[in-house]
């Protein structure tokens, strides 16, 4: 019988306490910058032009302004959806909405402002170009449609690391073990043939590892926004792994309030019987009468209850401001495995290579020296 109780409780206050609107605790590798050259009708660039990206969940705002080359940075954003526009002295602002920034990318907006004659505003609807220009790293990001919508065992979402190209499970590996013993625990991600123990795990830029190269429990599936798997050649700024750098983005409240509940469960009563599980044969302690008739181990049913469950929600607290985020999940199992050992206690007859009262007695003898747990050898 086998019973186990696992609860992962998670708390997060994103955005700003009311003094500090983006006064966010990210670390390295858990936002994304948003670039590009703000230009005329002719091409040329506008210098001082103001450049502002807008959170269209949140409604924060990051404004700059261009240089002399009419290029602009903004460092430092949270994964979402933004609306990036321009505007200078003399020409018409511009717009580019629902622009996507992922955890680790450079997203790059350029925006072309034209002189201006009435007040008038320009929209641009063209999507962000698909490659990446920025950075030279492989890296893939698995955002919440993959987080929500894919099937998966356990809810253990970095188990979706394993569609990405390079990548196997680290625990079917021939030389996973590393001459370490076999609890040693890890991530079980392998990247190009490692061990699963070079990688490194973080959540919103802190580290998530234990000492020996697993991973820590952390949060909730429903807690996570996405995550980027940086898989060879990315920059010092990720560390140092000899594996791979994950990156860990979890949720934050918005303008609106979202939640969700969710609840799974397993139990016996639906499930068949394992064609593997039967009694003993014999009783514990008791010997192996040649005059009694032969017995056999009985079928037998497990039982299993198990159930998952949890839920999350976001809010605001002040519009604009200040943002509240909480999830939690619980995981209550109670299962029992039949391993039968002895199922016939015709093994025991002499037809059974067993063929002197004294080869009977040792082998009565060496089962219950062994309480009960009946061996044959």
């Amino acid at each position: 019988m086998k019973r186990s109780c696992k609860l992962i409780p998670s708390l997060f206050l994103f955005g700003a306490f009311l003094f500090a609107p983006w006064a966010h605790a990210q670390g390295v590798g858990a936002s994304g910058d948003i670039a590009g050259t703000v230009t005329d009708p002719s091409g040329a660039a506008i210098p001082k032009a103001k450049v502002t990206a807008t959170d269209t969940a949140k409604g924060l705002s990051r404004a700059t302004l261009t240089d002399e080359r009419g290029e602009y940075r903004l460092s430092g954003l949270l994964p979402s959806t933004y609306t990036v526009s321009a505007e200078a002295q003399n020409f018409q602002p511009a717009a580019q909405h629902n622009a996507v920034l992922t955890v680790g990318q450079t997203a790059l907006v350029d925006l072309r402002l034209t002189l201006s004659q009435v007040t008038q505003n320009v929209e641009v609807t063209s999507e962000i170009p698909v490659v990446e220009t920025e950075r030279s790293h492989l890296a893939e990001t698995v955002t919440q449609d993959y987080i929500k919508d894919l099937p998966i065992d356990r809810r253990d979402y970095l188990t979706f690391t394993l569609l990405m190209p390079g990548v196997s499970n680290s625990t079917r590996l021939a030389g996973d073990q590393d001459f370490r013993v076999k609890q040693t625990p890890q991530s079980g991600l392998s990247f190009y043939g490692s061990n699963g123990r070079g990688n490194t795990v973080t959540v919103d830029g802190g580290e998530a590892n234990d000492d020996a190269g697993g991973v820590r429990l952390t949060v909730s599936q429903d807690a996570v926004q996405e995550f980027q798997i940086n898989r060879s050649n990315y920059s010092a700024e990720l560390g140092g792994a000899s594996g791979a750098a994950i990156n860990i983005v979890t949720k934050s409240g918005s303008n609106q309030t979202h939640g969700s509940l969710f609840g799974f469960f397993r139990n016996d009563a639906l499930d068949a019987r394992d064609p593997f599980a039967f009694s003993q044969a014999l009783a514990p302690n008791q010997p192996f009468n040649p005059a009694n008739p032969d017995t056999l181990g009985q079928p037998v049913k497990d039982t299993l209850n198990r159930q998952q469950f949890g839920g999350s929600i976001g809010l605001t607290l002040r519009p604009d401001k200040t943002f509240l985020f909480t999830a939690f999940e619980g995981l209550w199992q109670d299962a029992q495995s039949a391993v039968p050992l002895l199922t016939n206690t015709n093994i025991f007859r002499p037809d059974n290579g067993i063929t002197t009262p004294n080869d009977q007695q040792a082998v009565i003898s060496g089962l219950a020296a062994r309480g009960g747990k009946y061996w044959y050898w």
